[in-house]
């Protein structure tokens, strides 16, 4: 039985992205057939154009006519931007002929090469003719850049979302943080970076003034620094925070702050006890609609009265209570005594309800408590082998929403009952000794390898060749990254490359982006070079005496199988490997038009 509904899953499922369509009615007498792309309403063109980059669209339909031309021209045509990996030359003519003749049209700009959100940045100023936008996403941005840009966002009126991810370390967040809170219309942001151990806090706002109304942080930040940036967020409905951490001084003198806005929280917390979080909820959380918390650590967490009694006093409004808290112990806490937790009549007649899964880690006792109903995350981590004697409320049944799934290890993949119909991004870690075969035909009983995007193989032990049969039933696969390239002789390359499976991904995978953990050796660079054919952009770690003859393959201008390749990063760099790399390429003419950088002990090259 469980077996049918996922194959009818499976069925359902194989197509996730909503697709906007024309429909025709078979039994209108007046039915009307569009043979050609010119007798689309203007409506219609906009809406196919939603689907497309700027960049294809001037492409494809350019020149084309004088309509699409007229089209493309019109000051009621919305520009949005998204530029990730495309090749230095390809740039230059996008940002010539695309970019800065339109920046006045221009209403979102997406970028995530650092070489080309320098480009489109410098000088910082030129922010100011973008006098349309609306949406700035900068990924991989360098702090020494973005300080200058923020300064000239705070004219751009338009502006309501700003996404920020860095690349290196911040000092004074004080600045930073300042920066964002002033900028006048912003509604959205999201800031992803990291900083030092002793960076220079935030001081307490006392009249809080920015317009944002959600905020996602990815940073470890203490619970000092999160009220104190809230005391700046009057107006904020949405939160969201990774990492927060204990306490650093008093919390007395930071009780007046008012945030009657506040509907949505998700607070992600680190070692982080709940003596320490319950006043925050005291004093910040009484307009609060939906909690979601994450912790782990304390066991104070699995007290239900206490929590019963914080939610009746202190969030009267709370419809949503989800918590994940994973447990480490070697003590005689038992499943079985999960079971008698969360079970009065306040939660039922609130409809929350909660599991959990126990497993053994050597000594070492596992235990994952969280809410299902409903189970809203993105991220599900399949555990090691359940104790199922314990366990019995370990399935749930709403994992729609489930784009990433993380399974740890062959026994935890066997004795998975759950389905996830719309993951697209997969996570193999531990062990899988089982044949591909067997594990292909599990994993199909888990997600739909037929739709995923995105592979990541942390196993040690998974053969390379392995990896080869996996791609071969996830032909859509765009990003993958392995731990390493593990071959069990280096004699073993070339009967790979000659085996039928081999040529088949060879001609049909879609690989743009790919990552190894583990240094590579040329052989195992050759190896993947010849595979991944649409390769863009490697993330590669080598070793010394091989590094000439790798960087030469990869750079080379007559290679069939590289020519695609516009970006690489190579891990553990240095000053002295940046100087090798400059003099390979100049003595062998290898690239005529290229940028390096060496940012945090990584060297970019960019051509």
């Amino acid at each position: 039985m469980m077996s049918t509904k996922r194959q009818q899953k499976t069925v359902q499922s194989s197509d996730i992205v909503k697709r906007k369509k024309l429909y025709i009615d078979s039994k209108s007498s007046s039915r009307k057939f569009y043979t050609h792309l010119e007798d689309l309403s203007n409506e219609v063109i906009y809406e196919i154009f939603d689907y497309l980059d700027i960049y294809h669209i001037y492409e494809a339909f350019s020149n084309l006519n004088k309509r699409f031309d007229n089209f493309l021209a019109s000051s009621t045509f919305p520009i949005k931007i998204n530029i990730s990996l495309m090749s230095k030359s390809n740039f230059q003519h996008y940002y010539t002929n695309i970019l800065m003749p339109n920046k006045h049209r221009i209403t979102s700009i997406y970028l995530s090469n650092l070489f080309i959100v320098d480009r489109v940045c410098s000088p910082p100023r030129i922010i100011l003719t973008f006098v349309q936008l609306e949406r700035l996403i900068l990924d991989n941005i360098q702090l020494k850049y973005l300080q200058n840009i923020l300064n000239h966002l705070i004219s751009l009126f338009n502006l309501h979302s700003l996404t920020i991810s860095l690349i290196d370390k911040i000092q004074n967040k004080n600045n930073f943080y300042r920066s964002i809170f002033r900028l006048p219309t912003l509604k959205y942001c999201k800031l992803s970076f990291e900083s030092y151990v002793r960076a220079k806090p935030l001081l307490i706002s006392s009249n809080g003034c920015s317009s944002i109304e959600h905020l996602i942080i990815h940073n470890e930040s203490t619970l000092d620094e999160f009220r104190i940036v809230l005391s700046y967020l009057p107006q904020l409905r949405r939160l969201y925070w990774n990492k927060l951490c204990r306490f650093n001084n008093k919390q007395d003198e930071l009780r007046e702050i008012t945030l009657k806005y506040l509907k949505h929280v998700s607070l992600q917390f680190k070692y982080t006890y709940f003596d320490q979080f319950e006043p925050l909820i005291i004093d910040l959380f009484h307009q609060v609609e939906v909690l979601r918390i994450s912790t782990s650590f304390d066991r104070s967490y699995f007290d239900a009265n206490r929590w019963e009694r914080l939610i009746s006093s202190y969030m009267p409004h709370l419809r949503i209570f989800d918590i994940q808290h994973n447990d480490n112990s070697h003590d005689q806490m038992t499943c079985h005594n999960l079971n008698n937790l969360f079970i009065s009549s306040f939660w039922l007649q609130h409809q929350w309800f909660f599991t959990h899964q126990c497993y053994s880690r050597g000594n070492w006792k596992q235990i994952n408590f969280y809410s299902t109903n409903p189970y809203r995350r993105k991220h599900y981590t399949i555990y090691g082998e359940i104790e199922k004697e314990n366990c019995l409320h370990n399935q749930e049944t709403n994992l729609d929403l489930v784009d990433h799934v993380h399974i740890q290890g062959e026994k935890t993949m066997l004795s998975c009952l759950n389905y996830f119909p719309n993951a697209t991004n997969l996570t193999l870690s531990h062990s899988f000794n089982k044949s591909i075969d067997e594990i292909i035909i599990n994993l199909n009983q888990i997600l739909p390898l037929i739709q995923l995007t995105t592979l990541s193989i942390d196993c040690d032990g998974f053969s390379f060749d392995k990896v080869i049969e996996l791609i071969h039933f996830t032909p859509n696969i765009h990003t993958l990254k392995v731990y390493s390239m593990n071959l069990y002789r280096i004699d073993s390359i070339l009967p790979i490359q000659k085996s039928k499976t081999f040529r088949l991904v060879s001609n049909r995978n879609l690989i743009k982006n790919f990552t190894i953990d583990n240094r590579c050796i040329f052989e195992q660079a050759k190896l993947l070079i010849n595979l991944c054919r649409r390769l863009e952009h490697i993330n590669i770690d080598v070793l010394w005496q091989d590094f000439e003859s790798i960087l030469q393959l990869l750079l080379t201008k007559n290679n069939n199988n590289t020519c695609h390749l516009c970006s690489l990063c190579l891990k553990y760099g240095s000053k002295r490997m940046r100087k090798k790399l400059e003099k390979l390429i100049k003595s062998k003419n290898l690239l005529d038009n290229y940028s390096i950088k060496l940012i945090r002990s990584k060297l970019y090259l960019w051509w």
